[in-house]
């Protein structure tokens, strides 16, 4: 489904945003 495709991407951008934000922090 194209939809959950969609989300699927969203919530791995996500997930490296946070990861990235996270990185930041600690260095």
């Amino acid at each position: 489904d194209n939809q959950l495709a969609m989300l699927f991407t969203l919530a791995n951008l996500f997930r490296v945003d946070q990861m990235i934000r996270q990185w930041e922090r600690s260095h």
